[in-house]
């Protein structure tokens, strides 16, 4: 049986030059994920908080750590997370 993660709220700093549609496609790029949400909570001159809403059957938590990070963000927190449980279908001996 596996964990998988469905849902995950981040909120980050980004500079304010990287663009919020860039983003969201490289994040959306990552296998399992079916859908991002990106809203701009606060501002100053030169960086932007952010809260990231992610979904989807199976995120690849990591590759979305690593994106955020090549994209010069810097990451406050996971404020909210969705896991369940995969139930594993039992395979059959291969017939002969």
């Amino acid at each position: 049986m596996g964990i998988n993660i469905r849902r995950l709220l981040i909120e980050a700093s980004k500079p304010r030059e990287t663009a919020l549609v860039d983003l969201s496609k490289a994040i959306c790029s990552v296998n399992g994920v079916e859908e991002c949400d990106i809203v701009v909570t606060d501002v100053d001159a030169r960086t932007e908080t952010v809260k990231l809403t992610v979904r989807g059957p199976n995120i690849g938590y990591e590759e979305i750590m690593r994106i955020l990070r090549d994209s010069g963000m810097s990451i406050k927190g996971v404020d909210e997370i969705s896991v369940s449980k995969s139930k594993q279908v039992p395979q059959r001996p291969a017939s002969q």
